[in-house]
């Protein structure tokens, strides 16, 4: 295995954690896909597997992508509340100005609204943090069950974990990357775990498709620890299961991501090799204009790839500007947000699996069609209300 890294100048560590805060929007798009069934796609450009134990690693990678290009028809939650919940109870959704943060924001009213419970919202501007620490602090006074947030590092809030856990407020981050759960921070939807999974199908999709053959770049965007824990991912599976393998490395910075460069930085690892015919994004959605770039370029045929595909992504699938995109259940995420509130009013320990969401390997044979949520399964609303034990 050969790794070469190439990272573009990141900012200081606090301008860098306000990128972070100012690019949820980009973040946050990235957590939703379209509807999946079907079969594998077909082999890629890595030729032919030239030993036993290529064949094996090939083998290996179909079996584990295989259960993912059919629509998941069982949510990970399984255990029921221990009765109905009561209701009247409050929970607080801090939302910031950009649009996808009012896509989860109104997931969790509705959620809510199943059991009866009240719902807030408080706005706050994701270019200032100080005004999501206000946010915290207002929420407080409606005595909430929780406090809902959605893609601002633990960084910028643990300062407000000590005044939470005095109120006895449960905090419910989600794509936030790693944040330390205990009896406060109750639970984290699309945790590092599940990045991880996205990681897991996206390395073994590329070696299934390139024939454990495959030279492929790896783009990360690191300061978004979501973002950063499926790469991570990635690069581990393909260093350990595909020997014959190459993989470079190409770190983009957040400024680069929110100016558009980053498919310039793409273009430009690709023409200092162009033996590499593979490209696995940790977030796809920040690259629908990649195709069109490759073909100027003049670079040929390139495989693309990564997590969280959205509509402008998933029709290049169609077309075969795009191979393998993974489908993520933003909506999911907001149900499961509510189900953590629930449970810590009704006194219930948090299930070990509450930061999984359902995901699909989405290719040119799988895809139903392009749409910007991975609503599968198609009744997990209903399945939720069954496990909550409401009409």
């Amino acid at each position: 295995m050969r790794e070469r890294q190439h990272s573009s100048n990141l900012r200081t560590r606090k301008l860098g954690l306000l990128a972070v805060v100012a690019a949820i929007g980009v973040l946050l798009a990235a957590c939703s896909s379209s509807t999946s069934s079907g079969g594998a796609s077909s082999g890629g450009s890595g030729g032919t597997a030239s030993s036993a134990d290529d064949a094996a690693a090939v083998q290996k990678a179909q079996a584990f992508i295989k259960p993912y290009l059919s629509s998941p028809t069982k949510i990970p939650l399984a255990e029921p509340l221990k009765s109905a919940p009561t209701p009247g109870k409050t929970i607080v959704f801090l939302q910031c100005e950009l649009a996808q943060c009012k896509v989860i924001s109104d997931g969790v009213k509705a959620a809510a609204g199943i059991v009866q419970w009240t719902f807030k919202s408080i706005p706050y501007q994701s270019t200032n943090p100080s005004t999501l620490i206000r946010g915290m602090d207002q929420a407080l006074q409606y005595h909430p069950v929780a406090v809902a947030l959605t893609s601002p590092p633990y960084a910028l809030w643990s300062q407000e974990v000590a005044k939470y856990k005095k109120a006895g407020v449960a905090i419910i981050p989600s794509f936030t990357g790693a944040v330390p759960l205990d009896s406060t921070i109750v639970a984290n939807p699309a945790s590092p775990e599940f990045s991880a999974k996205n990681g897991d199908l996206l390395a073994n999709w590329f070696i299934a498709d390139s024939n454990a053959q495959g030279n492929v770049l790896s783009v990360s965007v690191p300061d978004f620890p979501y973002l950063g824990d499926i790469s991570k991912e990635f690069d581990k599976v393909v260093s350990r299961d595909c020997p014959a393998c190459k993989l470079t490395k190409l770190n983009i910075g957040i400024p680069d991501v929110g100016s558009g460069a980053i498919v310039t930085d793409i273009v430009s690892a690709l023409r200092k090799n162009p033996s590499i015919k593979y490209m696995i994004a940790s977030d796809a959605a920040f690259l629908p204009a990649l195709p069109s770039a490759l073909k100027a370029a003049g670079l040929g045929k390139v495989n693309l790839g990564g997590c969280c595909g959205v509509a402008a992504v998933e029709a290049g699938l169609a077309t075969g500007d795009f191979s393998a995109i993974t489908g993520v259940n933003g909506n999911y995420a907001a149900y499961i947000t509510v189900d953590a509130a629930l449970r810590v009013s009704q006194g219930l320990q948090i299930p070990s699996n509450e930061g999984d969401l359902p995901v699909g390997l989405l290719t040119k044979e799988s895809l139903d069609k392009p749409s910007d949520s991975y609503d599968q399964p198609a009744d997990y609303v209903e399945q939720f209300k069954t496990m909550w034990k409401v009409g």
